[in-house]
């Protein structure tokens, strides 16, 4: 359960038909989704799994998964869940300023809560904390008006892989950089003849366009249970001219079909926590999704022993790379190079 939903229902004047919810977590302390539906609330998330949970219990047309229309909410009462990632954060502020002039910001005070008030002074007249419970901050925030209107594109950060060029939204994976698991699998692992590709938890795009752009013979899908990381791959496939299919997915979870070859360079963190569930959940689910002899390869740090769960699920596993802290481990049926 969630400590920051506990402290907004110590505050249930917020919450109005015309209030909406803005961020990503899943997990509902009692009384909360309650509390949404009887207010009719709305929610916009840009996190799958969060709005499969609100969609349970709240009607469709209040539970808005994807890229967030910060236009949508002109002159709405907007809380928002602090995301993980500052500049992701500081993007939204500076977005909902040209529709309101007042917002509510709460955020774990380890995930950025204390200093709610430091992040957003570039895009505020002024800021005040009104509430302090759980181990979480809820700050009110006066915004500076500006006459810029909402353009996600404006916050987009460029960086090169290889020959290739990608661009990604605030918030996404490996943001403005390439990180060092991924460039170790594009260095070490040559792009199959042929067959069909999965890019699971595909961020920007960067391993299943790679992929497609060595051997356009491919048969590509991506996808992530981030919406701005699908924005993000779709931005990059347009501009690489790379076909390929883009879906959201929480895991494997809709994903239909078997492929050849499954690629991830899966989370390992959820907040400050280390979080296994992800990549145990894949070594179990994977087998259904690959044809006979098919390959999983994953990227893992090298101080987490995923070959050892890998073994559990699949009749090979082995580690192919080792290298600045990371490893490439191969799981599969069939024999491994």
């Amino acid at each position: 359960m969630s400590n920051v939903y506990e402290l907004l229902l110590r505050h249930p004047t917020l919450f109005t038909a015309n209030t909406t919810i803005l961020g990503s977590e899943a997990r509902f302390p009692a009384g909360w989704v309650d509390l949404l539906k009887q207010e009719q609330v709305h929610v916009a998330t840009p996190d799958l799994q969060t709005a499969e949970a609100y969609q349970t219990s709240l009607s469709a047309d209040r539970v808005q998964f994807g890229v967030p229309d910060i236009a949508a909410m002109s002159g709405r009462k907007v809380i928002l869940l602090w995301p993980k990632a500052k500049a992701a954060g500081q993007a939204l502020v500076s977005m909902l300023s040209h529709v309101t002039d007042n917002c509510y910001i709460v955020a774990a005070n380890d995930a950025g809560g204390k200093s709610i008030g430091n992040a957003v002074k570039p895009f505020a007249e002024s800021s005040t904390k009104i509430d302090s419970a759980r181990h979480c901050s809820l700050w009110n925030v006066q915004l500076s008006k500006t006459d810029q209107a909402p353009n996600w594109l404006r916050f987009a950060s460029s960086f090169k892989a290889g020959d290739l060029s990608f661009m990604t939204l605030p918030g996404v994976f490996g943001h403005g950089k390439l990180d060092r698991g991924t460039a170790l699998l594009l260095e070490h692992v040559p792009a199959p003849a042929h067959g069909k590709l999965l890019d699971l938890g595909c961020g920007s795009g960067v391993i299943g366009l790679t992929m497609k752009a060595r051997c356009n013979a491919l048969d590509v899908t991506l996808t992530d249970v981030d919406a701005m990381a699908l924005r993000s791959t779709e931005l990059n496939s347009a501009r690489l001219a790379l076909e390929t299919s883009i879906a959201a997915s929480n895991g494997l979870k809709s994903v239909e079909g078997r492929f050849d070859y499954i690629f991830s360079n899966p989370p390992f963190h959820q907040g400050k926590r280390t979080d296994y569930e992800f990549a145990a959940r894949l070594f179990q689910d994977a087998k259904r999704h690959l044809n006979r002899g098919g390959q999983l390869w994953i990227v893992a740090n090298r101080h987490l022993a995923y070959e050892e769960w890998a073994t559990e699920a699949f009749q090979n596993a082995k580690v192919m790379v080792q290298a600045e802290g990371f490893k490439l481990i191969c799981a599969s049926d069939g024999a491994l190079l």
